[in-house]
C-alpha cells in the first residue's frame, strides 16, 4: 500500500488490505444539522472560554487529550465576561487549525477575513486577533455585546495541514495576511 502525506509518498506491505471486503455492513444514513441551533457554553464571568466549548464533533485518537480531529463553529452568543479580552486570544498550540467563515464578520479579523475566506494556522504557528480587533478590544466598555449574524467554522486536528498547488496560486490568496499584525508588537511593549 502506497500513501501520500506531507508531500512525501510512504509504502507498507501488508498481507491484505483492510478494504478487501465482500459487502459494507452498517446503517450509516446522511444526516443534515443546523449549525444554527448548536448552543456552546460560555464563560459567565470572567476570562475568554476554552475554544473546545465550540465543538460540535470529534474524532478522538488514540492519544488522551488529543483528537484525530475536531469540528468546531463559532456561532451567534453573548460575550459578557467581566475584566477579561473578550475575543480569541494570541496563541500557538499543537493542533493545526484550518478555519472559514461561512457568513457574517469574525470578531477576531472583522475586516480582513471576508465570507468564504480560509486561514490555516498550522502547529506552533503563533495568531490571534488582528490589530484593529485588539484595539476595539481593548478600549471598549465590557458591557454584555451579543455577536450577531456570524457563523465561522474550524477544523482543528492533531495532524499538519499543506496548501495544494492550485489553492497556493489562487488570485484570492492574501499574500501578505501577516501584515494584520503590524503594530502588536508595539502594544505589547508598550510603545505607542
Amino acid at each position: 500500500m502506497t500513501v501520500k502525506w506531507c508531500g512525501n509518498f510512504y509504502e507498507c506491505e501488508i498481507g491484505h488490505s483492510p478494504l478487501d471486503v465482500i459487502g459494507w455492513h452498517g446503517n450509516y444514513a446522511p444526516y443534515k444539522y443546523d449549525l444554527r441551533t448548536f448552543s456552546p457554553v460560555g464563560a459567565l464571568l470572567f476570562d475568554h472560554p476554552d475554544p473546545s466549548i465550540f465543538t460540535v464533533m470529534t474524532a478522538p485518537s488514540g492519544e488522551d487529550g488529543t483528537a484525530n480531529v475536531d469540528f468546531v463553529i463559532f456561532p451567534e452568543r453573548w460575550l459578557v465576561a467581566e475584566h477579561s479580552f473578550r475575543p480569541p486570544w494570541y496563541h500557538m498550540n499543537i493542533m493545526s487549525e484550518f478555519m472559514g467563515l461561512i457568513y457574517g464578520r469574525y470578531d477576531a479579523k472583522p475586516d480582513g477575513f471576508v465570507p468564504g475566506g480560509m486561514s490555516l494556522h498550522n502547529c506552533m504557528l503563533p495568531h490571534g486577533p488582528d490589530l484593529s480587533a485588539y484595539q476595539k478590544a481593548a478600549t471598549e466598555e465590557l458591557k454584555p455585546r451579543r455577536l450577531t449574524d456570524t457563523l465561522a467554522f474550524m477544523f482543528e486536528t492533531r495532524f499538519p495541514q499543506q496548501l495544494t498547488s492550485y489553492a497556493a496560486s489562487l488570485a484570492t490568496l492574501q499574500p501578505d495576511y501577516g501584515k494584520c499584525w503590524d503594530g502588536l508588537d508595539r502594544k505589547f511593549n508598550g510603545k505607542p
